[in-house]
């Protein structure tokens, strides 16, 4: 597998698990994707390690997709170097419609492969 291929199937898997409907599978991608001692964060807040990353996630999903308005997509630009990765997601209606929010995340990834930092910003529309 080229190395495009690999970052447009890293950034697929990790959009998706923001939009996981079953919460077995979307833990087992969290340990698949993140390192047991991996850090999340925003603004707001910190999440550290598997447990609280998956709090995380749930939340979100549980305030945004959960309840039937929006889901998660990831931008077609994301780029990787020396184990760093950015990427970039929008927030869509999910019955269609504009951009309801926009971000950036910055990934540090392990020598395995697994997130060990996880930046996400806010974007301007």
């Amino acid at each position: 597998m080229d190395i495009l291929n690999e970052i447009s199937t890293f950034v697929q898997r990790y959009s998706e698990v923001w939009n996981e409907t079953d919460v077995g599978h979307r833990r087992r991608v969290i340990a698949e994707l993140w390192s047991e001692d991996a850090s999340h964060y925003t603004e707001t807040l910190e999440a550290h390690g598997h447990d609280a990353i998956e709090t995380r996630i749930t939340e979100a999903y549980g305030e945004f997709v959960g309840t039937g308005k929006y889901v998660f997509k990831a931008l077609d630009n994301a780029a990787s170097h020396h184990n760093v990765m950015r990427l970039q997601w929008v927030m869509l209606p999910q019955d269609g419609g504009k951009a309801a929010a926009l971000g950036t995340v910055f990934i540090v990834l392990g020598g395995d492969g697994r997130i060990l930092s996880d930046y996400q910003f806010s974007d301007e529309l």
